[in-house]
């Protein structure tokens, strides 16, 4: 079924005013049983003082990156591949936010910033070193992020006022949105993530996965997020967490039951295509180019004992298997788990749940 390989490590974190140094444990390659995948080791662990968790993360090229947390809703910024981290934005003090949800580099180069409690829109001209608040929504979360061909942007919510699942949509970068219902009958749920996507003959769809307070769904729109149908309902499924493609395949991560399904025909239908185990954690994609070689990189949490395994799947082919690649921690939380690629050696990936401290680990990639 799956390739397991085990990884232990210890990390020390030191704070210095307002700059934070990972600091260097005992850092060894991971042990592949094939020689098929290249060697990662875990060389900087950063622990942002107070926040339970690493919320999300974004690379921006050359070694920079940012990480949004979970507590005080904060951002910090690396610009030497993860090695120290300066928080840039203090979302707890400046709005009242609790966490940084998601992060968004749009075609204009600026990036956008989803967060809980209040639901906002936050923008940055200056790839995250200050934010704006452009948009507050009826809602206790903003969530899910997506820029259309189009350049209309949608912004999935949680817990909207209107008792309904519903995105915001903005043809103007949020100088005014409109609130879009995908269904008038079912009750409101968690609108997580959102893909643009052509069938076969190059039209265009945009897909919203939907879950958390019921079974996970699918919902498909094919007039630029305007309307919308339902394509799927995954029963098991705690959540939908991302979507993401490969050579024309739409895939989708369902928490709790740590299952990926897929899609051949852009969201129209969609079949089980990969269970990782019986119970865990989902949470983002990412695609590493290295050595001149395409890899796919899963973030994933192991739920199946008490103490839970936070890990990084990786395929080298399309998606068609996954294989564990690296084990950075275990911990009783189990919780949230996301990744993001930002140099053809270095990738980071963020953990943490309530319970725990929040952390994020910078891989090298040998």
């Amino acid at each position: 079924m799956m390739s397991y390989v085990h990884h232990f490590f210890h990390g020390f974190v030191s704070l210095l005013s307002l700059v934070f140094t990972a600091t260097q444990g005992c850092a060894q390659p991971a042990v592949n049983d094939t020689p098929r995948f290249p060697a990662v080791s875990i060389t900087y662990v950063f622990a942002p003082p107070g926040e339970s968790n690493v919320r999300s993360s974004i690379g921006l090229g050359g070694g920079v990156a940012l990480i949004g947390t979970e507590e005080t809703g904060d951002v910090f910024k690396t610009a030497d591949g993860g090695r120290t981290w300066a928080r840039t934005t203090d979302g707890g003090d400046r709005w009242g936010i609790q966490d940084v949800r998601n992060f968004l580099r749009a075609r204009d180069g600026r990036l956008y910033a989803t967060t809980s409690e209040p639901a906002l829109v936050l923008r940055s001209d200056d790839d995250g070193d200050t934010w704006a608040k452009i948009a507050a929504a009826d809602a206790s979360r903003t969530v899910a992020l997506q820029q259309l061909d189009s350049d209309a942007m949608l912004v999935g919510l949680r817990r909207s006022e209107n008792d309904k699942i519903s995105v915001l949509r903005s043809e103007d970068g949020f100088a005014s949105f409109d609130v879009v219902t995908l269904d008038d009958e079912l009750p409101r749920q968690n609108t997580t993530c959102l893909i643009e996507t052509r069938d076969g003959d190059g039209n265009p769809a945009v897909l919203c996965g939907v879950g958390y307070e019921a079974s996970g769904k699918v919902f498909r729109s094919t007039d630029d997020g305007q309307t919308w149908t339902q394509t799927a309902e995954f029963p098991e499924a705690r959540d939908l967490m991302n979507f993401f493609e490969i050579e024309n395949r739409v895939f989708v991560l369902a928490s709790g039951v740590a299952t990926i399904y897929a899609s051949d025909d852009a969201g129209q239908t969609w079949h089980e295509h990969t269970q990782i185990w019986d119970k865990g954690f989902l949470g983002q994609h990412a695609e590493l180019q290295h050595d001149g070689q395409t890899y796919h990189l899963l973030s994933a949490t192991d739920q199946r004992e008490d103490v839970k395994r936070h890990v990084v799947l990786i395929s080298d082919d399309a998606g068609d298997s996954w294989h564990e690649w690296i084990e950075l921690a275990k911990d009783t939380s189990g919780g949230a788990s996301n990744l993001a690629v930002i140099a053809d050696d270095t990738v980071v990936v963020g953990t943490g749940n309530h319970s725990v401290q929040g952390k994020v680990y910078t891989l090298t990639v040998e």
